[in-house]
């Protein structure tokens, strides 16, 4: 009987390849060539599931979006009733900063994707970025005293977004201090720089209700 292939997780074994090769040899390392020999495929296997150099650097850019997507879920299904809203966002938030090697290692890969998308435009690099804009713009719409419930399409108070955005340049720069510069920003700082971020997040919503009600 012939032997039956998972190609999506031959798919997943070669990200892994490209996250070895990546944290080993940097962005500009990463070709079907040496992907290939790090995973121990020739390059006209690699070329079976990927055709171009550019589909490899896709796949790997939506792998570590549900990646990371993945890990925030399940965080979230075995905390969320256990921790505070305030505490509840920081945990999801700190799925996004290098704080561990695991982490760390994705943020080198998500490095190599900026790099690569320089030359290539990559799809996936626009994708990810938005996503991660959507985690801070549901985080903020929550801390603000919004409903738990989908952030609306239309109609969102413009300093909602403006605080999404503030959050996600702040998460962005914390996470760069956390991977450059270790001894000044370890951990249990950048947890606690975090908490303090949150906590300035204001009431927006009660805002609205009172100018709404003219007070």
């Amino acid at each position: 009987m012939p032997k039956v292939v998972d190609h999506e997780q031959r798919r997943r074994e070669i990200v892994d390849a490209v996250l070895r090769v990546v944290v080993r040899d940097g962005a500009a390392g990463a070709s079907v060539r040496t992907v290939a020999a790090e995973a121990g495929w020739s390059t006209g296997a690699l070329r079976h599931y990927f055709a171009t150099q550019r589909e490899l650097r896709e796949f790997t850019a939506r792998m570590v979006t549900e990646r990371v997507g993945a890990r925030i879920r399940e965080f979230v299904a075995e905390h969320e009733s256990a921790l505070s809203l305030p505490e509840l966002a920081a945990g999801i938030l700190e799925q996004l900063i290098p704080l561990d090697e695991q982490r760390r290692e994705e943020y080198q890969l998500w490095l190599a994707v900026g790099e690569w998308s320089r030359t290539d435009q990559l799809e996936e690099s626009a994708r990810m970025w938005a996503e991660q804009r959507d985690i801070h713009l549901q985080i903020v719409y929550r801390l603000s005293g919004y409903p738990n419930e989908p952030v609306p399409a239309e109609g969102l108070d413009p300093r909602v977004a403006a605080w999404a955005e503030y959050l996600h340049v702040f998460v962005d720069g914390l996470a760069a201090q956390a991977m450059f510069v270790p001894a000044d920003m370890p951990p249990h700082r950048v947890r606690a720089v975090l908490r303090d971020f949150l906590a300035e997040v204001p009431p927006l919503a009660d805002l609205s209700r009172s100018a709404g009600d003219g007070g």
